[in-house]
């Protein structure tokens, strides 16, 4: 059921994703401000990109709803205080805290 529910969200996203981020985006310099001004529909192409990314580091294809919540909303706050640091940056500095 896991599965299938990854699956479902997989091929969601790719819909989303490739209208929200019709243009190209260097992830590696995407600034928490960047992504604060974004409509919705491309802070969730984002998300799945950031999550895709996490998830391929650490070579692993399961997904935790609630724990990638969870850490979407600890980079958000982090963004919050910090406007200009790169999503990377706002990525790191929540994995160590």
């Amino acid at each position: 059921m896991i599965r299938l529910v990854s699956i479902a969200i997989a091929v969601a996203g790719i819909g989303l994703t490739s209208q929200a981020l019709a243009a190209e985006v260097d992830m590696s310099k995407l600034t928490c401000k960047d992504v604060g001004d974004m409509p919705a529909a491309k802070t969730i192409g984002v998300a799945m990109w950031v999550n895709g990314y996490v998830h391929g580091k650490a070579g692993s294809a399961m997904i935790d709803g609630d724990k990638a919540h969870a850490n979407a909303e600890k980079v958000a706050a982090y963004c919050k205080k910090n406007a200009t640091s790169t999503l990377a940056d706002a990525m790191e500095a929540v994995s160590k805290s």
